[in-house]
């Protein structure tokens, strides 16, 4: 006769995803996350990188309407993501001398503040599919 289910041992508890970017890994394409700007509220909040494609649905945290980006949107923001990650990470790989990595780190997070501030740039510029919610009552004199 088989063993009873309920009297068997627990089961060990599951690994830690593979899957995961490590912290603070800036070459990882699954920590990238990019600043968009809803198109209903005019508030800013971030989505993940690996998941902006043309069609796919975000939604807005603080008034919870939809955002889609075109496909014009996606190829600029490819755009600058791959010239960005592929000039830094060409960079990064002519590096074999190990003086040379201070000046490297530098150079990384400046290009990294002008990256970010043209992902910034660009979320104020692109607007996403959908009709534009006209803002009400004292919202709309200061528009």
């Amino acid at each position: 006769m088989a063993e009873n289910p309920l009297n068997a041992p627990p089961a060990p508890p599951p690994a830690e995803s593979a899957v995961l970017p490590r912290a603070g890994d800036p070459f990882d394409p699954l920590g990238w996350e990019l600043p968009v700007v809803c198109k209903d509220c005019d508030k800013q909040f971030n989505v993940p990188y690996r998941h902006f494609q043309a069609g796919v649905v975000f939604h807005c945290p603080h008034c919870h309407g939809s955002y889609v980006p075109t496909l014009p949107m996606y190829r600029r923001v490819r755009e600058a993501f791959d010239s960005f990650y592929g000039q830094i990470r060409r960079e990064r790989d002519l590096i074999t001398e190990p003086d040379r990595q201070p000046a490297f780190d530098e150079q990384f997070e400046a290009e990294l503040t002008r990256f970010k501030e043209r992902l910034e740039r660009l979320a104020r510029e692109l607007r996403p599919a959908g009709k534009m919610v006209r803002r009400k009552g004292l919202a709309a004199m200061f528009t």
